[in-house]
C-alpha cells in the first residue's frame, strides 16, 4: 500500500508519501528526506510515529492526531498545522490561515500574545498541555494577532480556536 498527499506548512505545498513495508513499519518520503518508520495507533486516535533503529533514545520522532480537516503533528517540541491544500493556488483552507487550533482536549499553560502584537510564522503563541506533552502552537503566518481566545489555566477541546492571526500585507 502507498499513500501520497500533499500539505500547507507556513504556506509551502509539502509532499509526503508513505509505502508500507510490514507489519507498523512505513517507509516515509517528506520532500527529499527518507524515514523508516514505525506507527503505532493511539486511543485518542492520534498515531505516534517512531524512528525504526535500536537506539530508543532517538526513537520517538512525532505524534500526530487529526483535528477536523487539519492535522496536527508534534516533532522535538514543537506543534505544526497541516492541511490539505485548495484549488491550484496551495492555500490552505487552515492550518497557515493563521488559526491556531488546539490539538487536542488539554490545559492552556501560557497564552503568550495579545491582540495587536506583531509575531512571527514560527513564534509560539499558545502553550497547551495535553496527553503529558507540552505543545507550542504557531499561527503558521507571520502577522498582527486579532484575537486571543484562550486563557492560561482554562480546558480546551481538540479543534477549539484558542487565537487568530491576520497576515501581513505584502509590498508589490
Amino acid at each position: 500500500m502507498k499513500l501520497r498527499r500533499e500539505f500547507v506548512r507556513d504556506g509551502e505545498t509539502v509532499t509526503v508519501t508513505a509505502e508500507h513495508v510490514a507489519g507498523d513499519r512505513w517507509r516515509v518520503h517528506v520532500g527529499d528526506n527518507v524515514l523508516e518508520l514505525e506507527a503505532q495507533a493511539l486511543g485518542d486516535g492520534g498515531v505516534r510515529l517512531v524512528r525504526a533503529t535500536d537506539d530508543l533514545a532517538a526513537a520517538a520522532i512525532a505524534y500526530g492526531a487529526s483535528a477536523g480537516q487539519q492535522f496536527m503533528v508534534r516533532i522535538q517540541g514543537r506543534t505544526h498545522t497541516l492541511a490539505a491544500p485548495t484549488g491550484r493556488s496551495g492555500s490552505a483552507a487552515g492550518g497557515g490561515d493563521g488559526t491556531v487550533i488546539a490539538p487536542m482536549t488539554g490545559t492552556v499553560l501560557e497564552v503568550l500574545c495579545a491582540a495587536g502584537d506583531t509575531v512571527s510564522a514560527d513564534q509560539t503563541l499558545v502553550v497547551v498541555s495535553a496527553m503529558k506533552m507540552e505543545h507550542k502552537l504557531t499561527a503558521g503566518i507571520a502577522g498582527v494577532v486579532e484575537s486571543v481566545a484562550a486563557t492560561a489555566g482554562a480546558t480546551v477541546e481538540q479543534g477549539e480556536v484558542l487565537a487568530v492571526v491576520a497576515a501581513e500585507a505584502r509590498e508589490p
